[in-house]
Formats: C-alpha cells, sequence, structure tokens
C-alpha cells in the first residue's frame, strides 16, 4: 500500500465515511483547480454533504499531510488574495494595499478572510505549486482571485476580448512602458 492510500486509509478511521470517501474521489479524479484554495462550505452544497462533517474531515486530511489549509485576506473590492498564511496568527491587524484596486483595508475576519484547502505536492501535484509557470490568466485565476470570486466558464474567451496587450515577464523582471501613441495633428509631438 502506497504511503498516500496509508493516508487516505487513516483518514477513513477519523473522519466521517462520506466526507472521506468524498474528499478521495476528488484528490484521484478532481483537475487542478479542483484541487486548488477548496472553499468547503462550497464543496458541501455542491455534493450535498454535510458541511460541519466535511470540514471536519478536511481538517483532519491537514493534520494527515494531505492537504495544506491556508488563511487568506481578501480584498473587499476585487476578491484578489492580498496574503496567505497557515495560521490565523500570520494575518496581520495592519492595513492590507490592493494593488489592482489602489487601495488599502484593515482585515476582519468576518468579511476579508477565508480558509481554504489545497492538495499536498506530495499527495498528487497540481499547477498551482508552481504558480510562477502558469500563464498569466491561469495564474490569475488559480492564485490571485480567491475561492469565492465566480468565475465564468467562458472566462478565457471574455479576457481576449477585453485585453488589449499583455505581456509575461520572467520572476524578477521589469517591464516600463512608454506612451507609443503618436498624435494625428503634426503640431503636437512627443518625446
Amino acid at each position: 500500500m502506497s504511503e498516500t492510500q496509508n493516508l487516505f486509509a487513516a483518514l477513513r478511521q477519523s473522519a466521517d465515511a462520506d466526507a472521506a470517501d468524498a474528499i478521495e474521489r476528488l484528490v484521484r479524479e478532481g483537475g487542478d483547480r479542483d484541487l486548488n484554495r477548496i472553499n468547503v462550505p462550497d464543496l458541501a452544497a455542491r455534493l450535498e454533504l454535510d458541511e460541519e462533517r466535511l470540514i471536519g474531515a478536511f481538517l483532519h486530511a491537514t493534520r494527515l499531510g494531505l492537504f495544506e489549509l491556508s488563511w487568506n485576506v481578501l480584498c473587499p473590492g476585487c476578491g484578489g488574495v492580498l496574503d496567505a498564511g497557515a495560521t490565523l496568527k500570520s494575518v496581520e491587524p495592519g492595513e492590507y494595499d490592493c494593488a489592482l484596486c489602489a487601495a488599502g483595508y484593515e482585515p476582519t475576519l468576518d468579511e476579508m478572510v477565508e480558509v481554504t484547502f489545497t492538495v499536498d505536492a506530495r499527495v498528487r501535484g497540481i499547477a498551482a505549486h508552481e504558480p510562477h509557470k502558469l500563464p498569466i490568466w491561469e495564474y490569475c485565476r488559480q492564485v490571485l482571485w480567491s475561492s469565492g470570486v465566480d468565475i465564468p466558464d467562458d472566462y478565457e474567451r471574455l479576457i481576449e476580448e477585453i485585453t488589449l496587450d499583455s505581456l509575461e515577464l520572467p520572476a524578477g523582471r521589469r517591464r516600463s512602458s512608454h506612451c507609443s501613441c503618436r498624435p494625428s495633428s503634426s503640431s503636437f509631438s512627443t518625446r
């Protein structure tokens, strides 16, 4: 029996049977996006499982090393993840700035903090384990936005429709741009 199978056997002994089965099925059959930043109350509703039992099973699975728990501080404006930590203590009481919204917010547990679960890389590797390798729009889907953001099924088509231009740079690289617009009137010049 593999280490992962042993961990699932231990989960079945310590958690609700239906919840443990659902988690094992999710790990085995779910796509990468399904295994990243799992919103357990939403998953419980979709699977028609008892929410408290599923939360308990995910907490047991995290203790066993099947998942990583994350406390995410969210931007109330755009739904982006401003910070993430493994413990509630990692949530700082000061202000968090959102570059996208150009605003600062002080976190409140009720409105700006979510708890999510991501499959551990030793159990199953997913694209979000290497975010620097994700294309920009998939990075936004899996890393930037929180689990509560409703991303439409035709997300990629919408992005193509509204995006004028994009440039992906390797980590640590910067690009500054200057306006290359040229006015149609010869009396106006740019330098």
